[in-house]
C-alpha cells in the first residue's frame, strides 16, 4: 500500500514538474511568429464596426500605431482615451491610429465603444488571426510602424499619456 501511493505521488510530483518547466520554456524562448522592431509590418485585412475594410499596406508613407486590446483590460482603456483625445491632431499630422480588439463579439466591442464615447474606427481579429501573427500574448500591445512599413518599436504594458504621445510623435513622417 505504502509504495503504491510513493508511485502515485511521485508520478504526480513529476507531471507538475514537468509542466512548470515546459510552461518556463515556453514563457522564455523565442516566441514564433513575433514581430520586433526592425521586422517589415505584416500586412494583414481586417474590418470596423461598420463593415468598411482596412488593410494595413494602404498606409504606408504614414506613421501607423497598431494596438492591440480588449474590453476587460483597464490599460487599454486608458491608452483609448488618449488615442480619443489626439486621434484628429495625429490623423492630420500622418501618424494613423489602428485599433485592434482581440476576438471579443461584436456587441462587447459596440459597448465599450459606446460606453467610453470613442469616435475613431475600431477593428475585431475574428479568431485571432493577426494577434498570433504579431505574436502579442499580453494586452496592450503595440507596435510601432514607420512609413516605409518597418516596426520601429514594440510596446507591451501600461503607459502614461506622456508615453503614449512621445511613440506617435515618433511617428510622424519626415516629408
Amino acid at each position: 500500500m505504502k509504495r503504491r501511493r510513493l508511485i502515485i505521488r511521485s508520478a504526480i510530483l513529476l507531471v507538475m514538474v514537468i509542466a512548470v518547466g515546459y510552461t518556463l520554456y515556453n514563457q522564455f524562448s523565442e516566441e514564433r511568429g513575433v514581430v520586433d522592431t526592425g521586422d517589415i509590418a505584416p500586412n494583414f485585412v481586417l474590418e470596423d464596426m461598420e463593415g468598411n475594410r482596412f488593410e494595413l499596406n494602404e498606409l504606408r508613407g504614414e506613421g501607423v500605431y497598431v494596438n492591440f486590446w480588449a474590453t476587460y483590460c483597464t490599460y487599454c482603456r486608458e491608452k483609448m482615451s488618449y488615442f480619443e483625445e489626439f486621434y484628429e491632431e495625429y490623423a492630420e499630422k500622418g501618424v494613423k491610429i489602428v485599433s485592434v480588439n482581440v476576438d471579443e463579439t461584436t456587441l462587447q466591442v459596440e459597448r465599450h465603444k459606446d460606453r467610453q464615447g470613442i469616435s475613431y474606427p475600431l477593428y475585431i481579429d475574428r479568431n485571432m488571426l493577426v494577434s498570433n501573427a504579431y505574436g502579442v500574448h499580453s494586452l496592450p500591445a503595440a507596435f510601432l510602424i514607420d512609413e516605409d512599413g518597418e516596426v520601429i518599436e514594440r510596446q507591451v504594458g501600461a503607459q502614461t499619456k506622456e508615453e503614449v504621445l512621445a511613440a506617435l510623435d515618433e511617428l510622424i513622417p519626415e516629408s
